[in-house]
């Protein structure tokens, strides 16, 4: 049975969208000059965090949100920007824009608890690297590894949810493949976002046999041209009921029972869980599709000590205890002292969770998500599959 709803909802109010930062009137003042301009997501800047951390540092946060990482990639070149929430492929992406600046490791005295998925690339040593942006492999700047290009700060592993009550399942298992089943054709949603939602396709593909590309997170032009091929076949047999882009338009299309299989977000199917409905998140049998957010320091930014001072809150404890009371996990092992000892092991341990633990899962990485080289060349078939 998955982690109930309501320990999900306990320091953060709903687990999507936070409100915006502002600082209560009966808190300390802050000098202008003590001020840190942030481009991020509405799943990191929330009150708690930007309000804890202002209360540590007598720094104002200034949060400006955007769902997209590339909007807030490109917001760099436009407006003042300290810190960016980013992964390893965009990370590398920006700094090659010479829109990032290294960060040094030593300035960072809880890096040595990353766990080893973020800081070496894998859970164990025998565990797979995963195809793609392995941000263990990517995120380093120096073979001394001495600098980074960012500082993991959250992830999780994204798998298919499912509608037991008409999905059967053995041992909560699924293929990726199953959501190309024509057995439930109009009741599958996929994620609407070109390279992503094109990830989620090829793993499905493959899983069936019908591609199996050298590097699943990199399609060339020609098995990028197969798979939206292949989409627009099953878009013509009326296999998707939605192509989803926002959480809360997954959740409705699941509680109402219009979809039951979708590449979903763990905390989607905690959620619809909560409204009764048989929702679970099954292990992926090829393996998960990884990501991982943290933070960049921007190239202009202008103040690099309130920066540091970011990222070593976020490597603290506090706000990766907040993040895994939403679904995801704390990059850094110093979340406890601010975890309720329940959820710890729900969520670190997998006790009621589907999928079991935290390193069940991390020796299980099949992918990362990937920026991938010819992104204009996805975006463009993408649309066009959009569009039959």
């Amino acid at each position: 049975m998955p982690i109930k709803r309501r320990h999900l909802l306990a320091a953060a109010g709903a687990s999507t969208l936070a409100a915006p930062f502002v600082l209560s009137s009966g808190g300390p003042s802050f000098a202008q000059d003590k001020q840190l301009n942030l481009a991020g997501a509405s799943y990191d800047m929330r009150d708690a965090i930007l309000q804890e951390f202002a209360k540590r540092t007598n720094i104002t946060p200034r949060p400006w949100v955007s769902p997209s990482t590339q909007a807030r990639v490109d917001r760099i070149r436009t407006a003042p920007v300290d810190i960016i929430t980013v992964d390893a492929p965009f990370a590398a992406y920006a700094m090659n824009e010479k829109l990032l600046q290294p960060i040094d490791i030593s300035r960072l005295p809880n890096w040595s608890k990353l766990h080893p998925l973020l800081k070496d690339g894998r859970a164990t040593p025998t565990a797979p690297l995963g195809f793609g942006a392995n941000p263990g492999r990517m995120m380093y700047l120096d073979e001394a590894r001495t600098k980074a290009s960012f500082v993991p700060a959250f992830f999780q592993m994204d798998s298919i949810g499912y509608n037991a009550g008409k999905i059967p399942t053995e041992n909560n298992t699924l293929s990726w493949g199953e959501l190309f089943n024509p057995k439930w054709r109009g009741k599958v949603a996929l994620y609407g976002i070109d390279w992503l939602g094109m990830l989620d396709a090829a793993m499905g593909m493959r899983a069936l046999g019908l591609i199996n590309p050298p590097d699943i997170s990199n399609l060339s032009e020609k098995e990028v041209d197969t798979v939206v091929a292949f989409l627009k076949d099953k878009k013509k047999e009326g296999h998707f009921r939605a192509m989803w882009k926002a959480y809360g338009e997954l959740v409705n299309l699941m509680a109402s029972e219009e979809v039951w299989i979708a590449d979903a977000w763990w905390p989607v199917v905690v959620e619809v869980a909560g409204k009764g409905i048989p929702m679970h998140y099954a292990v992926a049998k090829e393996g998960y599709r990884a990501w991982c957010n943290g933070y960049g320091i921007a190239a202009n930014a202008k103040n690099l000590d309130a920066c540091y001072e970011w990222l070593n809150f976020w490597m603290e404890g506090f706000p990766g205890a907040r993040q895994s009371e939403i679904g995801y996990f704390s990059t850094a092992n110093t979340y406890e002292k601010y975890l309720d000892p329940k959820l710890v092991t729900e969520v670190y341990g997998g006790v009621g969770r589907d999928g079991g633990s935290l390193e069940d899962r991390a020796n299980r990485v099949f992918v990362w998500n990937t920026r991938p080289k010819n992104l204009e060349y996805y975006t463009e078939k993408w649309n066009e599959f959009l569009a039959a």
